[in-house]
């Protein structure tokens, strides 16, 4: 693809944007941007526009734009940022802000290409590649190409995958083993497949792989990612199942786990972003787990919901007001709502409800494990109408759209029994077919089969400050006092130098990680400190550090390698805490 990023801003001083321009060069695509006002001397840029016209004049010139309305200003940066991208002979669009959202769109109605937009940016449908992608692959596809599964061209019929069927064949499955990680799905249902399963939960020495194995399958867990060490002849896949808040690591991680081939289990629009081909895995039916069997007559609760940060907290705030507008509007013995419960409750829970709720966030578009959790037990699914929903299952006729009303949508649906039972049954009679955790597994045979080994590059040497630092797959924002050879070794994550970020950036907690080398100014210092959420680096000796980890985070553990310092400050976040248990 060609993508031409469009800035409304400084490119050089928007770090988000730098990295997002060489995760996708690194990606292999051809990569043109236009900003305003940007120093030509970065390199970087291949168009700049002025902020302000008319330009130069001297002393008029400066009046001029003095009085010029902000209205005619940001409409003029429109239509230059417009004509410069255009000019580019780019294919698709990416805006790096919501304000350049208008030229992007612009710029794809002037030249027939698509808009890659994030999802708090809205985009008239013709040019909107997460809504279009699920039925147009190629609006997004990777430099090294995909698969045909789940997508139009996928002709598969409705089959029963056999127990035993696989016997004779070896597969090896790594991911952090939790009771809410789907891997535990994958490989209960390689194991009934008849394949021999070897389980990996810490980490890999890929060299030690027994070249006879099909398969080597990661799959996306909590942090801290999987420690993996040497290279393999076998086929390796790496199964992700989070969006664009976990996209750079991903791509980091299918570099670290030495993927041959990147498996999306939805966000199909970011298939672009990985150096490797990219086949669609959605999530499956548990069929180990999940009971279809009451008839939904005799079910005793109307609504059920299981799921993060039901009421307070995150960014669900959609999803706690459908939690509060149901609960005033049905009694409390007719909802059966949860949070952080198991998965064996979570099955009792659906399989006793008539409906399941479904509403995903908003940082991305996921096509939630709950859609067909929902399905497999018999529910029916009240579900936002997610990009890719409708490759997986039937709007209107296997599932109900949620609406703006969820107290009318719930009203209309249980007002005709007979009509919701036939909706349930349909959705899981087509899932039944084609979308089990045992149809997984013979995806991932068929996958493994027909790949080729991906060359990958080897990371260059870096100092110990960097190579501590990018030992955290997750950091992705850092702020550093006295490491600036940390930009250029970290070249996929946001890093910014302490003097150089707005102050209100460095509100408490708003930063994945701070680094520090060297003597820093005692105020400078307690600031940046604040600002971490996960971890403190230090390289060398640092005055006050461990004063302030003490006062503020009396909970960090401290580890060390040569002269770094690690300080995990045990942060709530996608991760395994110490202190729970990981395996049988």
């Amino acid at each position: 693809m060609h993508i031409c990023l469009i800035a409304p801003n400084r490119f050089h001083h928007d770090h988000k944007s730098l990295t997002t321009r060489q995760v996708l060069l690194d990606a292999g695509h051809e990569i043109s941007v236009v900003a305003v006002e940007e120093k030509p001397a970065s390199g970087l840029v291949n168009t700049t526009v002025p902020n302000n016209f008319p330009a130069g004049l001297g002393r008029l010139g400066g009046i001029l734009r003095r009085v010029q309305p902000r209205s005619w200003r940001d409409a003029g940066v429109t239509r230059r940022l417009t004509a410069a991208a255009i000019d580019t002979g780019a294919t698709s669009f990416m805006p790096t802000h919501p304000k350049a959202l208008q030229s992007a769109i612009r710029a794809a109605r002037g030249t027939g290409g698509m808009v890659l937009r994030t999802p708090e940016m809205s985009c008239p449908l013709e040019f909107d590649v997460i809504r279009l992608t699920p039925s147009r692959p190629d609006l997004a596809a990777p430099v090294a190409g995909g698969g045909v599964f789940h997508t139009p061209g996928d002709t598969r019929d409705p089959y029963t995958p056999e127990p035993g069927r696989l016997e004779g064949r070896k597969v090896i499955i790594c991911y952090r083993k939790t009771d809410s990680n789907p891997g535990k799905y994958l490989e209960s249902a390689l194991r009934r497949s008849g394949a021999e399963v070897r389980l990996e939960t810490e980490g890999i020495d890929l060299d030690e792989v027994d070249p006879t194995t099909d398969a080597v399958v990661f799959v996306e867990g909590p942090y801290p990612a999987l420690d993996v060490v040497g290279t393999t002849d076998v086929p390796t896949l790496f199964w992700t199942h989070h969006g664009e808040h976990h996209i750079y690591t991903n791509v980091r991680l299918a570099n670290r786990y030495r993927a041959d081939a990147v498996l999306l289990a939805h966000s199909w629009h970011l298939a672009h972003w990985f150096p490797a081909p990219v086949h669609r895995f959605p999530f499956g039916i548990a069929t180990e787990l999940l009971d279809p069997g009451m008839p939904l007559q005799d079910r005793p609760f109307d609504v059920a919901l299981v799921g993060a940060k039901l009421r307070t907290g995150g960014p669900y705030g959609r999803r706690q007001q459908i939690v509060d507008e149901l609960e005033a509007a049905f009694p409390p013995e007719r909802l059966s709502f949860g949070e952080r419960v198991s998965a064996a409750v979570m099955a009792d829970m659906y399989a006793n409800a008539r409906i399941v709720v479904n509403e995903g966030g908003t940082r991305h578009y996921p096509i939630t494990m709950r859609v067909l959790e929902a399905v497999g037990s018999g529910a029916v699914l009240l579900s936002d109408l997610l990009p890719g929903t409708e490759m997986i299952l039937e709007p209107e006729s296997e599932f109900a759209i949620l609406g703006d009303d969820v107290v009318s949508d719930v009203n209309h649906l249980l007002g005709d029994i007979d009509h919701m039972q036939r909706m349930a049954d349909r959705a899981l009679a087509r899932s039944l077919g084609i979308n089990t955790y045992d149809h997984r597994v013979d995806e991932i045979m068929e996958i493994a089969g027909t790949i080729e080994k991906r060359t990958i590059p080897e990371n260059p040497a870096v100092q110990p400050l960097a190579a501590a630092i990018d030992s955290d797959a997750e950091i992705q924002r850092l702020v550093h006092i006295g490491a600036p050879d940390l930009v250029g070794q970290l070249k996929t994550r946001e890093i910014w130098e302490a003097s150089e970020i707005r102050p209100e950036r460095l509100s408490p907690g708003n930063i994945d990680a701070v680094a520090v080398r060297g003597p820093a100014e005692a105020d400078q210092l307690e600031t940046v400190l604040r600002s971490a959420r996960r971890y403190i680096f230090s390289d060398g000796p640092v005055d006050g550090l461990d004063d302030f980890v003490e006062r503020e985070h009396p909970q960090a553990q401290l580890s060390s390698q040569d002269s770094v310092r690690r300080f995990d400050l045990m942060a709530e976040a996608y991760r395994i805490m110490p202190h729970e248990v990981v395996g049988e």
